[in-house]
């Protein structure tokens, strides 16, 4: 009786132990943020404008994950942020067109990391064209 007392008591414990541990995601108090810049090209290829993108989505997925947790939009200054992050790794990433792709599409992807609480993570600007 006593052993099973005992070993309870230590599966409860690492239970206990384990679910403080915080993985990347929300919850946290640090912040990603960076900028959209979209390029114009015509049919030859040549890029014919540039600018900030407002209203673009930007997509978020924590640590490991391989679907989207979040999403956001940029401003009327190309910016976006995700507040409330755990320390951990995030990919960050926004699709651009691209005409030999599949759906003439492409996915622009970052991997980012915060590495402490309250911190502030910019992220390269992503540059797309439209």
């Amino acid at each position: 009786m006593q052993y099973l007392l005992q070993f309870t008591s230590l599966v409860l414990f690492s239970f206990i132990l384990g679910s403080c541990t915080k993985e990347a995601g929300e919850g946290g108090s640090s912040t990603l943020k960076g900028r959209i810049y979209g390029y114009d090209i015509n049919t030859s290829g040549i890029v014919t404008d540039s600018a900030v993108v407002q209203d673009a989505r930007v997509y978020i997925s924590y640590g490991d994950n391989t679907t989207v947790d979040d999403d956001t939009r940029s401003s009327y200054t190309g910016e976006y942020a995700f507040r409330g992050l755990q320390k951990g790794t995030y990919t960050i990433f926004v699709y651009s067109q691209c005409n030999d792709c599949p759906f003439n599409q492409e996915v622009k992807k970052q991997l980012v990391e915060i590495t402490e609480k309250n911190q502030e993570v910019v992220v390269p600007d992503f540059i797309i064209f439209d």
